[in-house]
């Protein structure tokens, strides 16, 4: 299988402070073959230190990637997806405390969106918190495979370290053939259309990985023409099984 990435974030024309941070991780097993890992954290733009809540949450996925999954490298099937998902829940609570103990001893409040997926052979295993999303681009179409927890005017039913320990959406899906992988902040996504997604992302377009990087930049220039203000993020896998 052959993958190729690439990362986009910029603080947009209205923000002084990018409070979004990316991580993308590709690597060879020995057990589980070729396997990638895509996260996008969104810190939220009305408190304090937005910035810092979604660094702790991309640097403790880092961690969990290059520690923790490697112990699983022998389990196979179901069993490996669900001991990744107890494992997961596991960071959101130990991250969650340490942000929100951050911010009780500065007096301050900050959280973070967090969107995340994990490609191990044909399948994935994704997990959301709050309204940043995760889009999956094939042949014929996109789709959206996030639910966005939040209600209107964009206010989150969920966020990493503002309150008690958040449920994460957490789901196991199956690639069909080719596919282009979306992590994006809302600030990407709110003035796109699946359309305009599918044109520039899907893997047909995404012939190297400066093809894919620019396509991203010309998406985001896109939502700045659109009087987009908030921080721009996205990170694209394009998989070739």
């Amino acid at each position: 299988m052959k993958v190729k990435a690439c990362i986009y974030t910029d603080a947009g024309i209205a923000r002084k402070v990018n409070q979004d941070s990316v991580l993308v991780k590709v690597a060879r097993t020995k057990n589980l073959g070729r396997i990638s890992f895509v996260a996008v954290c969104d810190g939220l733009g009305g408190l304090s230190k937005g910035e810092v809540a979604s660094c702790k949450v991309i640097r403790a996925l880092e961690n969990w990637f290059h520690e923790e999954l490697c112990l699983m490298q022998d389990l196979e099937g179901e069993r490996l997806f669900e001991v990744i998902e107890q494992s997961w829940r596991r960071l959101i609570a130990r991250v969650n405390g340490e942000i929100r103990r951050y911010g009780k001893h500065r007096r301050i409040k900050l959280g973070t969106t967090l969107t995340a997926l994990l490609q191990i052979g044909t399948k994935y295993i994704l997990m959301n918190i709050g309204d940043s999303r995760i889009y999956i681009a094939g042949k014929d179409d996109v789709r959206q495979l996030t639910k966005d927890q939040s209600i209107a005017q964009n206010v989150l039913l969920q966020c990493v370290g503002t309150s008690g320990t958040p449920e994460p959406e957490i789901e196991v899906g199956q690639f069909d053939g080719n596919s282009t992988v979306l992590a994006c902040s809302d600030g990407f996504w709110k003035t796109m259309n699946s359309d305009e997604v599918f044109k520039m992302l899907c893997p047909q377009m995404c012939v190297t990985s400066e093809d894919m990087l620019d396509s991203c930049k010309k998406l985001a220039e896109r939502a700045y023409s659109r009087n987009e203000e908030d921080n721009v993020s996205v990170a694209a896998l394009c998989m070739e099984f």
